[in-house]
């Protein structure tokens, strides 16, 4: 694994723990209080299974998008992927928290005038770290974000086998939701029914949930297959050319882009130009 990646992991995974060390420590505290809201404690009349199930899903939705980005961005942008590991890190944090305690556990007042203007805790300032980090490097490394010289376009190299390749991610994308959700579903029934509470209309209301989820979910496991396979489709297609090329009689090196695999096909490449020079 890449040190910027693994770099990337470990601060995401610091900052949750940080967070969620913080956050028992100061569970029973005089100075804490649960915020059932969103944002500063905007939208605390919603109803908490909207709240939460909207919150969660963005949180796993929100994981996904990260360990893609951070597979894929360059390594130069290093800053950026600290930045999303931070505010990845901070949004979890507080949905494992909306999770355990219906609400975030916010300790952490800025007082003015003796009075506290607003109370915060510790993923909240992570989110604000992370987002400062995100933006400065938007606008730092802008010429590599927006214009990078060795990344290819969104278009296919090679169609058939990316398409078959993000079908496949799908696939099994799709069998570990469904298997989850009839899981959860059953969970759901039995304990219904286990409590004598026959609401059919809240199962209904899981079951179309979760299906909207799962096709959402699967939908960007499509993209990010057909992302990910030009870090092999890409390669080969670069070597199938180059060999064109030197039979051609053109004399040129082959060089891969950052990130690709196959990496080893510019030494092989550079064997061949030899082996065809004598």
């Amino acid at each position: 694994m890449k040190k910027d990646i693994t770099l990337s992991l470990i601060i995401f995974g610091i900052s949750l723990a940080i967070d969620m060390l913080l956050k028992n420590y100061f569970l029973n505290s005089s100075e804490s209080h649960i915020n059932r809201g969103f944002i500063f404690g905007s939208l605390q009349d919603l109803p908490q299974s909207l709240t939460l199930v909207t919150l969660t899903s963005f949180g796993g939705v929100l994981c996904f998008i990260y360990l893609l980005l951070i597979t894929i961005l360059s390594s130069e942008l290093i800053t950026l992927k600290l930045g999303l590991s931070l505010l990845t890190g901070g949004v979890l944090g507080n949905v494992i928290d909306r999770a355990l305690h219906a609400g975030t556990l916010d300790f952490i007042p800025i007082i003015f005038n003796h009075k506290a203007l607003i109370v915060f805790n510790p993923a909240d300032l992570f989110q604000w770290i992370g987002a400062f980090l995100i933006v400065k490097t938007i606008f730092l490394k802008d010429n590599i974000i927006w214009y990078p010289e060795n990344q290819r376009g969104f278009g296919l190299v090679n169609p058939k086998e990316q398409i078959r390749f993000a079908l496949k991610f799908s696939v099994i994308s799709l069998s570990t939701s469904l298997v989850l959700g009839l899981f959860s579903l059953s969970y759901l029934s039995l304990t219904m029914e286990a409590n004598h509470f026959n609401n059919k209309s809240a199962v209904i209301a899981f079951a179309v949930s979760f299906l909207a989820i799962t096709i959402f979910f699967n939908i960007l496991t499509f993209i990010a297959g057909i992302i990910l396979s030009k870090k092999t489709a890409g390669p080969l297609y670069a070597f199938e050319k180059y060999v064109e090329s030197l039979l051609a009689g053109e004399d040129k090196e082959l060089k891969l882009r950052e990130g690709d695999n196959y990496k080893h096909l510019e030494q092989v490449a550079a064997n061949l130009r030899k082996h065809l020079d004598t």
